[in-house]
């Protein structure tokens, strides 16, 4: 039973990133801004190997981490990237939404362990708003549903400046603050009292956890206001340049 209820994830994240014939090219055509700087454009073409690459990565299948770029949308050879490689990636074809084109980026996205809930990983988020007090993301985690089947389910988070990760705000539709809480404990005790007073014991909380709900941006705001009186988030894992400067000392 565990085994076909494996397959049937497999087979519907394989039809989520598989580009079929029916799909329009453009929309999956992209700029990729490279770590190393390069910038170089194609179109994404999930191949199986890919996808499943995505699938039994140390993320757990969740969280995207490869792309397969080829230079047309059909045909030609391809070259496969990982997400410790490249800075972000646009889409060429504007939407409503995104009159720009939508961007995924690269980033170190909190995926707790046992025993290890500030792990992080790297991997591919969508990119919801982006301000200069950090971004809002988007992406998917592995969630077993009611009846026992493992269902992909959306995740807000948000990247704070100075934070060494995006951590997780919205869980499928539902507040959930508790590991970016946990992690503020160290490493910003005074902004972690700040959002607790403000999402869970003040008396306008239930209210505030709705804002966030509905406008998940309203939390860089809280941070906003929380840096004209007080110091940033400073985590030194946030830059991987200052590691550099370290090793070099």
């Amino acid at each position: 039973m565990q085994l076909k209820k494996l397959l049937l994830s497999v087979l519907c994240f394989t039809a989520a990133f598989t580009v079929t014939a029916k799909d329009d090219p453009e929309e999956h055509h992209v700029r990729v801004v490279l770590l190393s700087g390069d910038t170089i454009s194609g179109y994404l073409r999930n191949d199986a190997k890919t996808v499943l690459k995505n699938i039994f990565s140390k993320t757990g299948g969740g969280l995207r981490q490869y792309i397969n770029l080829g230079e047309e949308p059909k045909g030609g050879e391809t070259k496969r990237y990982n997400s410790s490689e490249v800075k972000y990636y646009q889409f060429l074809e504007p939407t409503e939404g995104y009159p720009d084109g939508a961007v995924m980026v690269s980033e170190r996205i909190n995926s707790p362990l046992p025993f290890k809930p500030n792990y992080c990983v790297r991997g591919f988020a969508w990119e919801c708003d982006k301000r200069e007090s950090g971004s809002i993301l988007r992406w998917d985690i592995w969630q077993t549903n009611a009846v026992g089947t493992r269902v992909l389910v959306p995740v807000i988070g948000v990247k704070f400046k100075g934070a060494k990760a995006a951590y997780g705000i919205i869980l499928n539709g539902q507040t959930t603050l508790a590991q970016l809480l946990f992690y503020l404990k160290k490493q910003n005790p005074d902004f972690k009292k700040y959002l607790e007073e403000y999402y869970h014991k003040g008396k306008d909380s239930k209210a505030h956890r709705k804002e966030l709900n509905d406008n998940p941006s309203t939390i860089l705001v809280r941070y906003e206001e929380f840096l004209e009186t007080n110091p940033p988030i400073s985590d030194p894992d946030e830059d991987s340049d200052l590691k550099k400067e370290k090793k070099k000392k």
